[in-house]
This record gives structure tokens, sequence and C-alpha cells, in this order.
């Protein structure tokens, strides 16, 4: 490919080649999209700051990344260029990058002290912008991509946690990497897992046994201090260390645990104007890692709650079909929709009601009647039944398809509820995919 002399000057480059690409890939328009350009480094040991071509940040697809722009004549095709690149990426706390010149595309992901190339794409046709952003897209945006989904209803008893490990599980068992966030204080999902010492609770007989513990929950890494390393600026391995992985336990679900405890109030939050969104910056940082997150929620309207309102893109509503239960769920619409506005619509965004404990009784179909006329724009999604097999697995801390295969007393109902569960799973995902099609 034989380029004119303008190729080989970088404004000329960024207006007709990079900008014409990441307005594709990022619409500079988008509410979910910032751009900044000549974006500042600091490097220590450097009186001045080093400075970027480009820092690109989607909140909708909770990525970031720097582009460094080089032309037909410096080309990104030598080890300087790559250099540079690293120590951007070192420095800025961005984990992806971008070289891009009339030539080449070539994608880099910074994990564990090292750049490695991620992905690269030769330009065979420099007017041929379309064929560049698909590329960026599809191996860089598509594969790094993490969906976050709350699960939450004001009022407790309604399923949350029983919602929430299992659609975890549903979707680990599918391949997918998946993070469980737990925000509430009775830590059920913690405990559900096995994260927080189940068994030995069970099992705990004397004082001792139980300061013991306490004494571990105490000690222990959890929620809490995950959004105090956002406020103390923590290294990546900080956070980690607040992860409990599967590998580690035995853990039947197959997913990550981000635990609570007793210490997960709201007391406990750091101060501050934007604490609510310390979470979902903690979270990005492991946007490669999962590519679900689930939140399981405390009943009420907490800070914590709020925490996992601003950091879930998704929200689903469990709610038994009882009068009392369904006069919760117009609070939690009212609620989302206040972080909706506040999140330019990249948060909160409400995929549909779940009734739970259903049994067939003309109250549960007269509710559901009503909930349907009350909120309208609300999708109301598969049921789940009620079955006194849900509270066994629970006990049993396992996901419940693994106990309908098992369950003797009254295998057809809790293998009904499992089916729903998948059932529920594959209608969530496709919710979403149809939401991230409709809003790009």
């Amino acid at each position: 490919m034989t380029l004119s002399s303008d190729w080989d000057n970088e404004p000329y480059v960024e207006l007709y080649l990079v900008q014409k690409v990441l307005n594709l890939v990022v619409p500079l328009d988008s509410y979910s999209s910032k751009w900044i350009p000549q974006f500042k480094i600091k490097i220590p040991h450097k009186k001045s700051s080093d400075k970027v071509d480009y820092f690109i940040e989607d909140s909708s697809k909770n990525i970031k990344f720097l582009v460094e722009v080089k032309t037909a004549k410096t080309r990104i095709n030598n080890a300087t260029a790559r250099q540079q690149l690293d120590k951007y990426l070192r420095y800025s706390g961005v984990r992806f990058g971008i070289l891009i010149d009339p030539f080449l595309v070539e994608i880099y992901h910074f994990k564990k002290g090292q750049t490695k190339l991620k992905s690269q794409f030769d330009i065979k046709d420099i007017t041929d912008i379309k064929s560049i952003a698909e590329f960026i897209k599809t191996f860089f945006l598509e594969s790094i991509k993490m969906r976050s989904i709350a699960i939450h209803n004001s009022k407790g008893g309604v399923g949350k946690t029983t919602l929430a490990i299992n659609i975890a599980y549903e979707l680990s068992k599918r391949g997918n990497k998946v993070l469980v966030v737990d925000l509430d204080d009775q830590a059920n999902a913690s405990l559900t897992i096995g994260v927080n010492k189940a068994k030995e609770i069970n099992n705990a007989s004397t004082p001792e046994e139980h300061k013991k513990i306490y004494k571990f929950l105490d000690e222990r890494l959890e929620v809490i201090n995950f959004i105090k390393f956002v406020n103390k600026a923590g290294e990546i391995e900080d956070y980690r260390n607040c992860i409990v992985s599967s590998k580690s336990i035995e853990n039947l679900f197959g997913v990550d645990v981000l635990p609570a405890s007793h210490k997960t109030t709201e007391n406990e939050l750091p101060s501050g104007p934007t604490v609510l969104r310390y979470l979902d910056m903690g979270l990005i940082k492991f946007v490669e890692d999962y590519q679900y997150v689930i939140f399981d929620t405390a009943p009420g309207s907490n800070a914590l709650t709020w925490c996992g309102f601003y950091a879930a893109q998704y929200l689903v509503i469990p709610s038994q079909m009882e009068y009392l239960s369904v006069y919760g769920i117009r609070h939690v619409i009212r609620n989302a929709e206040e972080v909706q506005k506040d999140s330019n619509g990249q948060r909160s965004n409400i995929l549909g009601i779940v009734p739970m404990m259903v049994d067939g009784k003309n109250l549960n179909k007269t509710v559901e009647e009503f909930v349907r006329d009350s909120f309208p724009d609300i999708p109301i999604l598969p049921a789940i039944k009620r079955a006194t097999g849900v509270g066994k697995a629970s006990h049993e801390n396992i996901p419940m398809s693994q106990f309908a295969e098992k369950d003797k007393e009254s295998p057809k109902t809790s293998k009904e509820v499992a089916e729903s569960l998948k059932t529920l799973t594959t209608r969530l995902v496709e919710k979403i995919e149809e939401f991230e099609c409709k809003n790009g």
C-alpha cells in the first residue's frame, strides 16, 4: 500500500484514520463515552508528566484503554513504540492499550507486570475504516465484556439470595467466569457458597469455637475492604486479595466470591461524594477476569445497596406474588430510575420481575395480573415455584440443579425448580443481548 506524504504527519493520521475508527468503536457523542486527548501520565522520578495520544472510556462496557498513534514514517513496528506503550500502561493504571499507524493495529494487555500483545490487524486499505473498527470491536471489546446484574427487592424473604447464587451457577456452568458480590450483612450468599465457614458455624458447640469463627471473619478481607481500597488507590493485588477464588474452597457453585459478613454495613463505607461509585470503580479493574458479576443485595435501601445499583448494568427484581411483596416493587423501580438518570442510562436497567415461590393459587395469578397492569413496561420473567428443596439445597450449600439430582422426597418439584432457574438464566442472557443490540 503506497501512501502520500500526508500520512507522515501525526495530526493527519489522527484526523483521517484514528478518530474515524474510534468514533465507530466508542462514539464520541454517546453518554457512556469519554475521550481525553493528550492524556497525562505521571511517571515516577520525572518532573513532568508524559502524554499518551488518547485515553478512551466506555462506561456501558466497563472498559478503559489508551491509544498511541504513529505515522507512516514513524511506524509502530519497532521496539521503541511498544516500550512507550508499556510505560504508559505500567504507570497509568489502565490495563489495555492500542498502537495504530496507517499499516497496522496492535492491541495490548498489561497484566501481572507485563505488557503482552493480544491481537493485531494489518491494514490493507486505509479507507476501509469499518473493517478496522470491526477488528477492534471483535477482538478487543467483545472479548473482555463484563456484564453485571443486581438482584434486589426492598422486602426481605423473597428469594434474592437463592436467585443470585443459582443464576451465577447456571452462568458458570455455561463456561462463563462469574463473580458473586455479597452486599448483605446477613451474608447468606457467602454462607451458601461456602466461604464464611458455614460448616464450622453449624458444628460449633462451644464459645471458643464461635470466637474462632468470628475472629476469622473480623480479620478476613471482604467487600467493605474492596471498596476502601478504591478510596486508598490500592494496588490490583489489594483488590484481588478480597476475592475468594472458587479454586481455594470446596465450591460446588464454581464461582468466585467477594464476600460479606457482620462488617458489611454502610457505617463502614469511606466518606466522600462519589463513594456510591467506588464498588463499580474497583470492579472495572477485573473487566477481563469475569464475564458476569452478580450482586446479592440487602433488603431496604442502604448505601451498600446503592453501591450495587451504581455498579450493576442490569437489575432483576424478585417478588412473591402477594400484595405486601408487590408493593415493594414500586420503591425498587423508583430507585432504579434515579440511578439510570444519574448514570445516563448505563446502570440499573431493569431486565424484569421474577415471580418467586409461586404455588398455582388463584391469589398468585391475580397478583401477577395486577403486577402486569401496574408495570406494563417491565417484563415478567419465568417464575420459580415454591419448593422445600430450595431451602434444603441452600442448607447443604449446593446449587438447585445439583440438589434436584439427589432429591428423593420431592424429585419432580425440585427438578421443575431447577429447570425454571435454567430457563430464567437463558432469558436473562437473551434480554441483555437484546438491550445491548438496541443500545449499541
